[in-house]
């Protein structure tokens, strides 16, 4: 056997650190190249792996080469015991190299053999189960680097530039290039940023395509550009390119058959608008496509500027190819891990909405029962203080009550704000004031902000319009805003803590702005407030929900939500609505009623209450007022008493134990019809969607808890008068 000094050339580094690559793919502990000369008279025999070893390349006559029969057969071939028989030189060689067993699988290029690799274990196995285990895009990428290197050879031959010389060159560019797309797409699966992906990708192919410049266009599902990557461009002619870049219909015109060459496709210049291009550059383009699976088209590489006057050929194009392949699949991989992320955020964002409402519901709950026992003492006194206030008075103590009476209405307009608050509503818009519903919010938290020395500044427009919105969806927006400042001014010291709010109408749109003198946030994280989980609060102060969640309101409303900052002075919350006017049902004459001309006569009525104050307040008033009254503690009291007697109207309890008022009126009603709309209601919780569907259906007039005296007085004459209240 000798050597070839031509051939010496393929055991340089380059080469065994490109056959490293490949290598690292295939499990053997010996990876042999056998190459046939171009007059197929000699076989070149290569060690590509393990690199730690140096073996000069070995030219081997053809005839006794198993690897000469295996490219006649093109067929695998497997030789299981080679320290006991070695019939072939290969086989000899590799038993010196301490190999037990070897499989010789052929590579094919296009329909032609170009060259045998050879498997050798140094353990006595299952060689054709090893064999069978390799990657075939791995032999795919020897067999076509062989095949281009080939071609080179070939063309520097017949330019009378040394056929050996340049086979070997010309196998080494195309093992490096190969040595080069393996290790990048290795790390291209271990990436996760898309943006490091493409830009390994466009770099590594520019480097090796013999071209000066690159330009990698992502593409979307619907075919539209989407993103694009450049390489050896200026920022001029970047600009340049971005407009007059090709269209997504002039991309299929170029991508025909008769600009085909192998699996991508050499354009003539001024088949694509250049390009993109200059002016003046024009030239022909070599677009590789990037097909994932599905055939889809996830991306174009367009090369520019070839470094040689020689055409690309299928063959040179197959390892790009083959390399653009592996980057649209690890595209569409990238871009399902994307999805998939952005539905696992979606999907937590739902989880913690749903866990937010399950606490907003338990505290509604807890806050409804605690205000329906507040609301009960809270009708006594401001009754009896009514009741008192009547009569004739030292002036020190009519002020006093007076006190008592206004710090009573006071005490009522919380728990309805917080009923209003705490209980789920379904969505209904109705014609509000904004200002009604800001100073709603403001009153839930005055003593919290009194406590914290937080001044409010109100700066309203006295003649802001209403508009159509849902006030306990509003409220929450509002409270939201206000929590958030509140939070934001607890943080700083050392200047005053001011919440100024501001209302205005503009056009046809309504402005509630809250400036506040917080922290502020900084500028590139501002935008950034609205989105979900995003919280600018320390620690566990905040899920990033609640402007995420304020901002969705607000879309629903047609309006819009916007902040602006400065870091270390404060923000300011803008929450824009359109104005809405009310649609009002035109009225039927026919149906209007007029008040009574002489006073109401004096009634006979049934007053049921579980609350002895109120039903001492009440009938002490309304006897008062002229009428007589019965009384009733319980339900069940009250219905025999409204079956043995008539009354005018039965004002009754709606949550009583026991049989309530409810229960009370539909056994009523079936004895006595007439009685169908001769009852008034008094109820603590007016926001509960059950009551409020009781009373559509029943058409009775009702009480809210606590009441003034004068309201009683006038659903009376409503009812003897025959005007209901819904």
């Amino acid at each position: 056997m000798r050597t070839s000094s031509g051939s010496e050339r393929l055991s340089d580094e380059i080469l065994r650190r490109v056959c490293r690559e490949v290598g690292d793919l295939l499990p053997s502990d010996r990876i042999c190249l056998a190459l046939p000369s171009s007059d197929a008279a000699e076989i070149t025999l290569v060690t590509v792996h393990p690199p730690r070893e140096r073996c000069s390349p070995r030219t081997l006559p053809r005839r006794g080469s198993r690897a000469a029969q295996v490219l006649r057969r093109c067929a695998v071939s497997i030789t299981s015991n080679l320290r006991d028989r070695a019939r072939y030189v290969e086989e000899r060689i590799l038993r010196e190299y301490g190999m037990a067993e070897a499989a010789f699988l052929p590579l094919v290029c296009g329909n032609r053999p170009a060259g045998v690799l050879i498997l050798g274990s140094s353990e006595p196995g299952r060689p054709e189960k090893k064999a069978s285990g390799i990657p075939q895009e791995a032999l795919g990428r020897v067999a076509r680097a062989i095949g281009s290197s080939g071609d080179a050879a070939g063309r520097g031959a017949a330019g009378g530039g040394g056929g050996g010389d340049g086979a070997s060159e010309a196998l080494q560019r195309a093992l490096r290039r190969m040595a080069a797309f393996v290790a990048v797409a290795n790390r291209i699966v271990q990436e996760d940023d898309l943006d490091s992906v493409c830009r390994m990708f466009l770099d590594t192919v520019h480097e090796n395509s013999g071209f000066s410049r690159a330009v990698l266009t992502l593409i979307d599902q619907e075919g539209r550009d989407l993103q694009f990557y450049f390489t050896g461009f200026s920022d001029a002619e970047i600009d340049y390119f971005h407009g007059h870049k090709p269209e997504a219909v002039q991309r299929t015109a170029m991508f025909r058959d008769a600009h085909r060459v192998g699996g991508s496709y050499v354009v003539p210049a001024g088949d694509c608008n250049d390009g993109g291009l200059r002016p003046g550059t024009a030239q022909d383009l070599l677009f590789i496509p990037l097909y994932g699976s599905g055939a889809s088209l996830v991306g174009t590489v367009m090369l520019a500027g070839p470094e040689t006057a020689e055409p690309p050929t299928a063959e040179s194009l197959s390892p790009l190819e083959m390399f653009a392949g592996q980057m649209a699949h690890a595209l569409q991989k990238k871009r399902l891990d994307r999805e998939i992320k952005s539905m696992q955020e979606r999907l937590l964002s739902v989880q913690a909405q749903l866990l937010q409402a399950e606490r907003m519901s338990a505290i509604g709950l807890l806050i409804s029962g605690v205000a329906h026992e507040l609301n009960n003492p809270l009708s006594g006194v401001m009754g009896f203080a009514q009741l008192l206030l009547a009569s004739e008075l030292n002036p020190k103590v009519r002020k006093h009550l007076e006190r008592i009476h206004s710090e009573a209405v006071r005490s009522q307009r919380i728990v309805q704000n917080l009923l209003s608050f705490a209980r789920r509503h379904q969505p209904e818009k109705t014609h509000e004031s904004l200002n009604v519903v800001i100073d709603g919010v403001l009153e839930l938290r005055s003593y919290q902000l009194k406590v914290d020395n937080i001044e409010v500044v109100r700066r309203y427009d006295a003649h802001l319009p209403r508009t159509m919105l849902d006030f306990h969806q509003l409220q929450q927006v509002i409270l939201n805003v206000v929590n958030n400042a509140h939070q934001a001014m607890m943080e700083v010291s050392g200047r005053p803590r001011r919440l100024v709010i501001d209302t205005r109408q503009t056009g046809g749109m309504l402005r509630g702005s809250f400036t506040d003198t917080g922290t502020g946030i900084a500028q590139d994280r501002l935008e950034s407030i609205f989105d979900p989980f995003f919280t600018t609060k320390k620690g566990s102060k905040g899920t990033g929900l609640g402007l995420s969640v304020s901002r969705s309101i607000i879309d629903d409303h047609q309006g819009s939500m916007s902040a602006e900052s400065i870091l270390g002075e404060g923000t300011t919350i803008h929450v824009d609505l359109p104005l809405i006017e009310e649609q009002r049902p035109a009225k039927d004459p026919g149906k209007e009623t007029k008040p009574a001309d002489t006073p109401p006569k004096p009634l006979r009525l049934l007053v049921v209450d579980d609350e002895s104050i109120l039903v001492e307040l009440l009938t002490e008033f309304l006897r008062m007022s002229g009428h007589t009254v019965d009384d009733a503690r319980n339900g069940q009291a009250a219905l025999a008493l409204a079956t043995a007697n008539e009354y005018d109207v039965i004002l009754t309890d709606l949550k009583m134990p026991g049989l309530d008022g409810q229960t009370l009126y539909e056994r009523v009603r079936k004895l006595k019809p007439h009685m169908a709309h001769r009852f008034i209601f008094s109820t603590g919780d007016l926001a509960n969607p059950k009551t409020q569907t009781f009373f559509q259906t029943a058409g009775c007039p009702y009480l809210s808890k606590p009441f003034r005296l004068e309201a009683v007085l006038k659903l009376l004459d409503q009812v003897m008068g025959g005007t209901r209240a819904a």
